[in-house]
């Protein structure tokens, strides 16, 4: 499914002029899965918007190693904090599938922002929620094992009851800090108690309450 402008939250609720107005200011691209969107610190001249495919955004460490921070979907709009404050983007995207974006110039946005008080409060939430976010994962990463991390990972993901593992359990791994192999160990420990069943691709949890219980989260609202 491609999606529009329209359906990112900060957008939401423009009218239709406002809308055709910054479709017509942004390009619209496709690109192959391993096409590179934008590098780590380079210069944040567009808003981009994932409209359809799945990128990983990344880092290298100083070892040279990649550090995957996360896997996103469409829709999505990246460095929004670049974005105001006139900063480099702050990760490297990379296309995981064949994916479609628009590339929504900073100027633009910005005086949508100043013009639409609407855009302003959303834009705000939208932050809020990475700031909450990216809080959770580091104290995950400093207080908890990686049994409880791979199942509050797991339970903030397992609305539909099935997860998929886009990166693999390398991926997850990286997301949360932790190796495959500690993923693999804890998913396999979960899966003979019943809680979950791994498939190819994506984990089927079967015991969404078992897995809050040992992450320390409330159960997600799902009959399980």
């Amino acid at each position: 499914m491609t999606f529009t402008l329209a359906d990112l939250p900060m957008f939401g609720g423009l009218g239709d002029g406002r809308l055709r107005r910054l479709a017509a200011l942004s390009r619209r691209r496709r690109y192959p899965a391993g096409q590179v969107l934008c590098t780590e610190g380079d210069p944040a001249e567009h808003l981009i918007v994932l409209l359809d495919g799945r990128v990983k955004a990344g880092r290298v460490s100083a070892e040279g190693k990649e550090v995957v921070l996360a896997v996103e979907e469409a829709p999505v709009a990246f460095d929004k904090t670049a974005l105001l404050v006139d900063g480099p983007h702050r990760a490297t995207r990379t296309a995981m599938t064949a994916v479609e974006v628009a590339y929504v110039p900073r100027s633009a946005v910005l005086e949508l922002v100043a013009a639409e008080p609407s855009v302003a409060a959303r834009l705000l939430r939208t932050l809020a929620a990475t700031v909450r976010d990216l809080d959770e994962r580091l104290t995950d990463a400093a207080v908890r094992d990686v049994p409880s991390r791979v199942a509050g990972w797991l339970v903030r993901r397992c609305a539909g009851g099935r997860v998929p593992l886009h990166g693999g359990q390398a991926g997850l791994g990286a997301e949360i800090g932790a190796t495959r192999v500690s993923v693999n160990r804890a998913l396999r420990g979960f899966e003979r108690r019943g809680m979950i069943e791994i498939r190819t691709g994506e984990v089927v949890v079967l015991d969404p309450r078992a897995l809050s219980r040992l992450a320390a989260l409330p159960a997600p609202d799902r009959a399980s």
